[in-house]
């Protein structure tokens, strides 16, 4: 390995200009300007472009909109073309000068006439105060990265022309239309970029500055070659990925869409520069900064967005990919007060001792906003049952919190759902009355009392669980297929896989992998809870099914001796072998519910397992349970053994977790670890990751922050706006969350 592939041994300080960015940024971030884009796309949309096939419209339109921004250039910044995205695209679909062109109308018409139970699990038949939680209605796009290195490598121009030579070859009208709306498309970013030049002059003009008027001439220089053509410099590759950030997010503004692996394709630039002693790591660091910060800007008052991205790993090759702009990246990330981008490294068996060092260090002292991804176990997992090649695989990144998928080649209805599969339990055992409000919530044909087998129960619980998500699945094909008609990705698809060779949409079958991911969430809850019926029912057989859900209705007021019985039976969590298998088989049986399902593409169900701050709200809709949790408490998060369980310390948690078979959930397994600030220390903390990560463990994240902190940060919110605490998947300012969030995390079992 040559010098310049070396990690640095000094971690690399920002200089002050960066910090006075960053307050600016946030001051700018505060009162945001106007989008200009949803009247500008309406307006040419409806009026200036009415007679036009609809995808040529659509482009025209969406082309006009961008061209009619408002431009803002920084004189004293480097990276130019900020856009405060945040219209949503389908935001229009309340706009009643819309109707008959968007894809939630369409799709809720069909969903209604073809699938009615998507709204019986909604609970639509109730009282908006009996509607209990199942599942989700409708999707979620958003949770991709996108090919940007493409344009890196070769410039706009270059992919416009391919376009533009692929109309005249295409074999049918739907090629030929996306080609055109692509080529339309890019075009307007090439032209965007020139304004920014134009109105860069004229600040050149209005300035006497020496030093602003060097900033404003090297980007003018700058952005004179990118994004229209090659990058040659590491500047050009960061301004050029800043641009094309910016218009591919104005066109997808979604939660959990991220730069991916970026330190991968960028470190070739940088590489090349540092040969030729052309940039230092110091002002590399300047640049990265920049760039973070103004990734952060039009959401820095939206922790929940997202924006990840994913460091280090192997590569297509198998070999490993960290270099110094990995270091440098979580170098400067631990310097800035940001929530966006999140900065995830990944690990694995021949990475440097040194890089899991930095990486340990940055759980412990990163802000609690670190998130750890081994590859073996998760390339595993896309390989063997997510039907990635390894090439694929090797390329993972998160799209968001922890939605494993393939950089640049994965559908955007990559993550969709979420399910809480304790509540279809609780349906189970109750024959569909819901313990809080005693209400049938759903119609199910048996009851706990029913069977006399605890398999026979099992198995018909699996086929509630079946019903639930091959409904959702199917609403998803429905979304899927109005998405391809109605909500045309002509930048996102330009750089996603195979849209180009296949002259489709992502959402239209262009993408290489079309495959839809959602989460099971409460999966150790209910775990715990069929073990305890599976115990106190049918084995041991000290309570009866009718004297169960008795107890159940009433939250164990009144069988107080009955839930301690029940809070005695073992639980996942506690290094027991019966209860761990419990929870491995309903991971089974869960992921083969994903893999048996085919989606509208001919692809895969992904399940992802993650909790996010869903734990209080799914925990909200949930009666008592057998495993003797009252009422409304929290869910446990992602494969987490529940707080209730880890009453045997950390070594009997984790070995209870690594017993688990995750081969089946090839999107991504998540674990939340919360350690106590008192006792926990580098060595420790070291020793435990690298149990986790040798044992087959494929997330890792958690706090470090004293209790105590976070109890203050109650009673005095305006002194702890710093304070960023991890969530689930993602990290948050801890006085931005909900009262019902912030008490979930400060109850949390810490080790």
């Amino acid at each position: 390995m040559s010098v310049q592939d070396q990690a640095p041994v000094v971690r690399v300080q920002l200089p002050e200009r960066i910090f006075a960015l960053q307050a600016a940024a946030a001051k700018r971030a505060a009162d945001p300007p106007k989008l200009r884009q949803p009247e500008n796309q309406t307006h040419a949309f409806l009026k200036l472009y009415a007679d036009l096939p609809f995808p040529e419209r659509f482009a025209r339109a969406e082309a006009y909109a961008l061209a009619n921004e408002i431009v803002f250039v920084f004189p004293n910044e480097r990276l130019q073309g900020q856009i405060y995205y945040g219209y949503c695209p389908s935001g229009y679909e309340d706009d009643a000068r819309w109707s008959g062109f968007t894809m939630n109308q369409a799709a809720e018409a069909r969903v209604a006439d073809e699938l009615p139970e998507v709204h019986v699990l909604g609970g639509r038949h109730l009282p908006d105060n009996q509607r209990t939680y199942i599942i989700n209605e409708g999707m979620s796009p958003g949770h991709v990265a996108w090919n940007y290195h493409w344009a890196l490598e070769d410039g706009l121009l270059a992919l416009i022309e391919k376009n533009l030579a692929a109309i005249e070859t295409a074999t049918d009208d739907t090629a030929r239309d996306y080609y055109q709306g692509v080529t339309i498309c890019l075009q307007a970013v090439v032209d965007w970029n020139d304004k920014h030049m134009a109105e860069l002059q004229l600040a050149l003009a209005e300035t006497d500055d020496p030093d602003t008027r060097a900033n404003i001439e090297r980007c003018i220089e700058v952005m004179q070659h990118v994004p229209a053509r090659p990058a040659r410099t590491f500047h050009e590759a960061v301004q050029s990925f800043y641009m094309l950030w910016n218009v591919v997010m104005s066109e997808n503004p979604y939660g959990g869409n991220g730069p991916g692996r970026l330190d991968y394709f960028l470190w070739p630039y940088l590489k090349r520069d540092l040969q030729a002693g052309t940039i230092t790591l110091e002002e590399a660091a300047e640049l990265i900064g920049e760039l973070f910060i103004k990734i952060d800007e039009p959401v820095h008052d939206s922790d929940g967005f997202v924006c990840s991205i994913i460091i280090g790993g192997v590569g297509p090759d198998g070999a490993d990919t960290t270099n110094p702009l990995t270091y440098l990246m979580l170098d400067v990330i631990e310097q800035l007060d940001l929530t966006h981008p999140s900065v995830y490294p990944r690990v694995h068996d021949g990475c440097p001792d040194q890089y899991v060092d930095r990486c340990v260090q940055y759980l412990l002292a990163g802000g609690n906003r670190a998130q750890l991804l081994v590859d073996e176990p998760i390339i595993k997992a896309l390989t063997e049952t997510g039907g990635l090649t390894f090439e694929d695989a090797a390329l993972y990144h998160c799209g968001g919190c922890m939605e494993i998928n393939a950089h640049g080649m994965n559908s955007d209805l990559q993550f969709s759902f979420w399910y809480n599969v304790p509540k279809t339990l609780e349906l189970c055992i109750t024959g569909g009355q819901d313990l809080l409000f005693d209400v049938e919530r759903l119609s199910v044909p048996h009851a706990l009392t029913d069977f006399d087998t605890f398999d026979a129960f099992y198995e018909f619980f699996e086929s509630q669980m079946a019903r639930v998500l091959n409904t959702k699945l199917r609403e998803l094909d429905i979304y899927s297929e109005e998405m391809a008609r109605w909500r045309p990705t002509f930048l996102l698809s330009s750089m996603t896989s195979d849209c180009f060779e296949r002259g489709r949409d992502q959402q239209d079958g262009g993408a290489r992998h079309s495959i839809y991911g959602g989460t099971p969430l409460g999966l150790q809850n209910t775990a715990d809870s069929l073990y305890a019926i599976k115990r106190a029912v049918f084995d041991d057989g000290f309570v009866t099914a009718d004297e169960l859900i008795t107890a159940l209705k009433a939250d164990f007021v009144g069988y107080e001796p009955l839930r301690a019985k029940l809070l005695e039976i073992p639980k996942f969590g506690q290094d027991h072998g019966e209860a761990d298998a419990m929870m491995n088989r309903l991971l089974q049986s869960v992921g083969e519910i994903f893999a048996a399902y085919t989606n509208r593409h001919g692809q895969r169900i992904r399940p992802i397992i993650f909790t996010f701050v869903w734990a209080p709200e799914m925990g909200n809709a949930l009666g008592a349970s057998p495993d003797g949790r009252g009422a409304r408490q929290p869910i446990g998060h992602g494969l987490t053994p529940q707080s209730i369980a880890m009453t045997k310390g950390l070594t009997a948690a984790m070995s209870s977790y690594l017993k688990l078979d995750t081969a089946l959930i090839s999107g991504g397994a998540s674990t939340m670890w919360d350690m106590d600030a008192a006792t926990i220390d580098f060595p420790t903390l070291r020793a435990v990751f690298e149990t986790f990560r040798r044992g087959g463990g494929m997330i890792f994240q958690g706090n470090t922050t004293d209790v105590s902190e976070l109890e203050a940060a109650l009673e005095r919110p305006e002194q702890y706006h710093h304070l960023i605490v991890r969530v689930g998947g993602f990290s948050a300012r801890f006085v931005s969350l909900g009262c019902e969030v912030q008490r979930e995390i400060i109850e949390r079992h810490r080790h």
